[in-house]
């Protein structure tokens, strides 16, 4: 369902990026998602203004870049050796018509902390919501909120915390949104993209995220929106299990020579 896939991305990748300016971090995940198991590890990598996750979806791995001075999210399919590569202007527009005071983000600290992957963290209380309509056209006898709500501990003695606050500010400057891009063109997909950025700014803000426990869920008053907000619940815990700051080499944030490569329009 690729209207939610994007918050699932992003709930994937919530915990997954403490960084230097070259780091490795392993992160393991459990839960389900729309019906679909997730339990599987990761392996996120950040070297300067990029970014590389590869990670098991639907029983696959997937490999997507993120070059924030390329201007471009890159997905490698390595068993088809091919790339798809999507410039940030392609969904600039969708995410400039998302109406600001539509989205509630927010982040709240609390007194419990932890001892995650060899560094403390302390856990905040998250909560996104926005109104959400399958059909991308309100007023059609499905309106929804989506809610993403849970917990996320979050680190500010994690070995590189500057270079992690630098990479998502540049993100967040430049428009990025983390997960799918070809999602944010779905029906909804802009808001949940705009909406989990304006999420991701805050968090960052206060340190690096090692765990999060995250609940997905919708609510409608009609019986249409009613069995899509059973559809689209979800479950996710994501924990980081290792850190590496070994350097790392450009091209692996680069499309292979011999992948065949398409641009989306």
């Amino acid at each position: 369902m690729m209207s939610n896939r994007i918050l699932i991305c992003a709930v994937l990748a919530i915990a997954a990026f403490p960084a230097r300016a070259d780091v490795t971090v392993t992160a393991d995940t459990a839960g389900k998602a729309a019906f679909i198991n997730v339990d599987g590890e990761g392996v996120s990598q950040i070297k300067g203004t990029r970014m590389r996750t590869d990670s098991a979806f639907k029983g696959r791995m997937q490999t997507l870049i993120i070059d924030i001075d390329g201007r471009r999210f890159i997905d490698l399919d390595a068993k088809k050796k091919s790339a798809l590569v999507t410039p940030l202007e392609t969904i600039a527009d969708e995410l400039q018509k998302v109406g600001v005071g539509t989205l509630q983000a927010t982040l709240k600290k609390t007194a419990q902390t932890k001892q995650i992957a060899g560094f403390p963290c302390t856990v905040h209380d998250v909560n996104l919501s926005l109104p959400f309509s399958p059909t991308g056209q309100a007023s059609q006898g499905m309106d929804l909120t989506m809610v993403l709500s849970g917990t996320v501990c979050l680190s500010s003695s994690a070995p590189g915390l500057a270079d992690y606050q630098k990479f998502y500010k540049a993100a967040a400057d430049s428009g990025f949104i983390f997960g799918d891009p070809r999602a944010a063109k779905s029906p909804g997909g802009a808001a949940q993209a705009k909406a989990y950025a304006a999420l991701t700014k805050q968090m960052a803000e206060a340190g690096m995220a090692l765990e999060s426990r995250i609940n997905i869920s919708a609510s409608g008053d009609n019986p249409m929106a009613a069995m899509f907000a059973k559809a689209v619940k979800s479950d996710i815990v994501t924990t980081v299990t290792k850190i590496e700051t070994p350097a790392l080499p450009a091209d692996a944030f680069e499309i292979p020579a011999d992948y065949k490569v398409k641009t989306q329009k």
